[in-house]
This record gives C-alpha cells, structure tokens and sequence, in this order.
C-alpha cells in the first residue's frame, strides 16, 4: 500500500523575460514507492492565489 499526501507549495522563481522574481502556488502530491519518496506537481494552481494560507490544507485533502 502506497502513502499519500497532498499539500499546497509556494514556489519563488524569476520571469524568464524580464528577470523579477515572483511567486507560484502549486498543488504537489507526495507518494512513498518502495524506499523513497516520489513528490509531483498536479496542479499549477498560477501566482494570483489569494486563498488564506490557515486554509491550504482544508483545500488540499478535499
């Protein structure tokens, strides 16, 4: 039997144009197979996601 989990992550990167920095918020599902832990993005959730962060968790599981 795999473990799941499921949680929002806050990633800062740079415009590949311009060179700011921002931020991106993504939805990244964690898996143990066999000995190590596999985590993979599921969703791009982009840089205007204005849900409060006591919330991320709720919004995740669902």
């Amino acid at each position: 039997m795999q473990h799941r989990q499921m949680f929002i992550r806050c990633t800062r990167t740079r415009s590949r144009s311009s060179g700011e920095p921002y931020v991106t918020y993504r939805l990244v599902q964690t898996a143990r197979v066999g000995g190590a832990v596999k985590q993979t993005t599921l969703l791009n959730l982009g840089s205007h996601f204005d849900l409060p962060q006591d919330q991320w968790s709720g919004l995740a599981h669902r």
